[in-house]
């Protein structure tokens, strides 16, 4: 586990961006290396006609390369021009985001993963969303999970 590897969970719903974004305009960037990874869910269906994968392959790369771009631009708005330029991007696929998200971390020897977590309200309030409470029993490393304010 490295410490100075920082996976940072982009969300792409913008109820998690007020977190992640004043996380990282608080955050101390120097000596980190960061990497910044959406993962999108991906369904798989079997059938007598065959095996379905929704998104299908011709709309992956269309996906990815629309996710790269907005995970950029967040990331441009929460951190120095240096820190910026030395950041790693990833969209991944995968049946379980959290199980991939994990997995992950444990490829590039994280030391921490990032993650926000929805404003719930009441008794469910009281429980991390099923994304985060999932990355909290998988992960390799430690997990900095942020709630709303």
């Amino acid at each position: 586990m490295n410490p100075q590897k920082i996976v940072i969970a982009m969300p792409t719903e913008e109820e998690f961006m007020p977190s992640i974004s004043r996380w990282g305009h608080e955050y101390v960037w120097t000596k980190r290396e960061t990497y910044f990874v959406n993962v999108i869910k991906k369904d798989i269906s079997v059938s007598e006609m065959g095996v379905e994968e929704t998104p299908d392959k011709a709309t992956v790369e269309k996906l990815k390369q629309q996710m790269l771009d907005f995970i950029k631009n967040k990331a441009r708005e929460m951190m120095p021009v240096l820190a910026f330029n030395k950041a790693h991007f990833e969209v991944l696929f995968a049946e379980s985001p959290a199980d991939r998200l994990a997995e992950y971390a444990k490829e590039i020897n994280a030391g921490m993963i990032v993650v926000a977590t929805r404003n719930k309200r009441g008794f469910s309030g009281l429980f991390l969303s099923s994304f985060a409470d999932r990355l909290l029993k998988l992960s390799p490393c430690d997990v900095l999970v942020l709630r709303p304010n």
